[in-house]
């Protein structure tokens, strides 16, 4: 879907399989209208008008153009959902986002009951989990770290290593901003997948000041790695967490674990 694979995992006991064919119906609808590598989607022929010529476009257009253009605005431009160069990398990450978050509300709408997971390329989303975690990859394969959920989304970077290939999910588009490297890993955690992937671009590039205002505007947390899988930068609420300074851990993995 939109290049990639996407994967849902149902953990609730029971034959799904009827279910999961019908939301693969939905999702591969919408991703008609929102497929950027599709000249003749709607989407793309929406970006391609000019002047200020009003007309209708379908709800998944909408609300994805919508989202974009809130987060640039919350980003100070520094989330590029528009950029023509960059061949609207910012747009297809929210994109994949956006298509992750209606893949959890037509399970949950047809099985409110439902426990399980969704996950398309840099970004995860859970439902109806108590207990939500996953393991962070580091630039060293051996190098791994578990980062405990207190939101529902959760999207990561790849290190700089495979940021020049065309077939990455991340790619940086700007200088880094001061303090993060070529192999520092950023994941950020929110309650929706298009806005946690929006973030992971918001903490490379956004100063500090714009990085807070934006989780403090979401209720959401960014975390930083270096490339031994040590956690140097933390942005957040101070309610949002647990963290073991000592043994550089983390496990804030429901709402019985968060730190005052």
């Amino acid at each position: 879907m939109l290049g990639d694979f996407i994967q849902i995992n149902v953990f609730s006991p029971g034959d799904h399989d009827s279910l999961l064919t019908s939301v693969l119906q939905n999702l591969s609808e919408i991703e008609v209208l929102v497929n950027l590598d599709d000249s003749n989607s709607e989407i793309c022929r929406v970006l391609m008008v000019e002047g200020d010529d009003s007309f209708e476009m379908a709800k998944p257009v909408a609300e994805v153009l919508e989202l974009a253009l809130d987060a640039s605005v919350m980003s100070d431009g520094y989330f590029e959902p528009f950029r023509e160069e960059s061949r609207n990398l910012d747009l297809r990450s929210l994109i994949r986002g956006y298509m992750v978050d209606q893949a959890v509300g037509l399970l949950t709408a047809k099985n409110p009951k439902l426990i399980g997971m969704v996950h398309l390329a840099e970004g995860i989303r859970f439902f109806n989990c108590p207990k939500k975690s996953i393991h962070v990859r580091m630039s060293s394969s051996n190098v791994e770290k578990e980062l405990g959920l207190f939101k529902n989304a959760v999207s990561t970077t790849e290190d700089r290593g495979n940021l020049y290939d065309h077939e990455s999910s991340t790619l940086y588009l700007h200088p880094l901003r001061h303090r993060v490297g070529d192999h520092h890993t950023v994941s950020a955690i929110a309650d929706r997948c298009a806005d946690a992937n929006v973030l992971t671009k918001v903490g490379l590039y956004a100063p500090k000041e714009t990085i807070q205002a934006c989780v403090a505007e979401l209720d959401a947390q960014i975390v930083i790695f270096d490339q031994k899988g040590e956690i140097v930068e933390i942005f957040e609420e101070s309610k949002a967490y647990s963290f073991d300074q000592g043994n550089i851990s983390y496990s804030s993995y429901d709402d019985s674990n968060r730190g005052s």
